[in-house]
């Protein structure tokens, strides 16, 4: 792969047209822009992050943790710039990898549904049981496809096709952003659970992919982008750790054994620096936030030094997998990064209370995609029974209604036409897009708290 490539200023859906340079402002900086005062990053800041409906201000949303990540994201580009400043073509600097980097951070969440990874898990399982009675006529691929309802090809698939510019190149964003955004870089058919593209994105992500000589690893699968690498590097930092601070803060965790956890990354010297910069008394959040630098700097040093060990093979297309992997099991950061995930695991994500709450979530989305998927293949009989025989039903028409510009109209329609997979990843579209506080709202509403005065949030 060559830099030249990979940097493209060239924006999706406005390929003909010729930039005009803009004072003080990089193509990479509008990228930015564009997804910062999107309406599906300004949801972020109502979506959960691990802990849904978490009554504690303190706790991440989706929102603060990939304005963090884009932080610690940027930091890596710019700092990758410096060690391979000499491959890079004349005129990039280290601003422009740090921003690009930046971009797809913010966006890297984008995708996500409501009630955090267990709404993925929630949407997945409710197509799994309903699948025979939604699925009619469906070929196995797509079939497939939406049973997996997964994030980064819904983020895909927002920043490419639907926000803003509908089927048109969403938000118009520079293929180099595109190509560092997608971690997974190839569809369900190369079988892996995780993938960066629905079939209906199939078309683009072979168009980024191409664009910027990404290598192919088969069939609508390529290689990542490098700059991919340092997305995912960042985060990983932020969320191995931030999960456990949150954790500390919803009292599942003592700030003791998350503090004695990290602290056995560092050696004696470091430690009792670390410690002694302690405030003394219950002051965790000031504490966590003096012990969270440290963390950074060790993790972040680390991480440029193993991708550069890796820089070769990732330049080839030869090397796909997580950076932090090329450690040895018993590396400070390793332990960081895994031990923390596996700490997760055992005592955070199987915490009662959020066992609960996502047990609740689950009879949210069932209220939601049942009514919602019903009304979207009643349209697509509708739209595609040409003898005009078939028409919607009352209620089927007043939930398209609630659908707005989601729906499947005549006005806006996807390469191929509103077939009964179209009309459902618009229903998806729909409810992945929905704050976690809409959600439970919404399906309330269609379980008849409507007429009890619920109050619209």
């Amino acid at each position: 792969m060559e830099w030249d490539r990979l940097l493209s200023v060239e924006r999706l859906g406005r390929e003909n047209e010729k930039l005009q340079p803009r004072p003080g402002r990089s193509q990479f900086e509008s990228d930015v822009g564009r997804i910062t005062f999107s309406s599906p990053f300004r949801r972020l800041g109502r979506k959960t992050q691990v802990h849904p409906l978490a009554p504690n201000d303190h706790i991440h949303t989706r929102l603060t943790h990939s304005m963090e990540v884009a932080y610690v994201g940027r930091g890596l580009g710019k700092e990758l710039a410096i060690r391979v400043h000499s491959d890079l073509p004349k005129g990039y600097t280290a601003d422009d990898l740090g921003t690009i980097v930046q971009a797809a951070c913010l966006a890297h969440d984008l995708g996500n549904p409501p009630f955090g990874h267990g709404g993925e898990e929630g949407m997945s399982h409710w197509f799994q049981t309903n699948g025979p009675n939604v699925f009619k006529n469906l070929s196995e691929d797509h079939k497939r496809d939406l049973i997996s309802v997964e994030g980064n090809a819904q983020g895909f698939r927002i920043v490419s096709q639907i926000e803003n510019h509908l089927f048109k190149g969403g938000l118009h964003l520079t293929y180099a952003t595109l190509g560092a955004f997608h971690k997974y870089p190839w569809t369900i058919r190369k079988g892996q659970r995780k993938f960066g593209a629905f079939l209906s994105e199939e078309g683009l992500l072979n168009q980024v992919a191409e664009k910027l000589g990404l290598v192919s690893t088969g069939a609508s699968s390529w290689c990542r982008h490098p700059l991919a690498h340092l997305v995912e590097a960042a985060d990983d930092i932020c969320y191995s750790t931030i999960d456990l601070e949150d954790a500390v803060e919803l009292k599942i965790l003592s700030f003791g054994e998350v503090t004695e956890f990290f602290l056995e990354a560092f050696d004696q010297t470091e430690r009792e620096k670390i410690q002694s910069s302690f405030m003394p008394g219950d002051n965790h959040r000031i504490n966590f936030a003096r012990l969270r630098g440290h963390i950074f700097d060790k993790a972040i040093s680390t991480a440029i030094d193993t991708y550069m060990q890796a820089y070769p093979e990732i330049m080839a297309g030869k090397y796909d997998g997580n950076i932090f992997d090329l450690l040895d099991h018993d590396h400070p950061v390793f332990r960081i990064i895994y031990g923390a995930k596996a700490l997760g695991r055992k005592k955070v994500y199987t915490d009662i209370k959020k066992v609960e709450m996502e047990i609740g979530c689950y009879a949210t989305f069932d209220t939601l995609l049942t009514e919602f998927c019903n009304a979207a293949l009643n349209q697509a009989e509708v739209l595609n029974n040409k003898s005009g025989e078939i028409s919607l039903t009352w209620k089927s028409g007043h939930l398209l209604q609630l659908l707005g510009d989601h729906g499947p109209t005549m006005s806006y329609s996807p390469r191929g036409g509103w077939t009964p997979y179209q009309c459902l990843r618009r229903v998806i579209d729909f409810i992945t897009g929905m704050t976690d506080n809409y959600a439970v709202y919404l399906a309330g509403q269609l379980q008849g708290m409507a007429v009890a005065g619920v109050q619209r949030p």
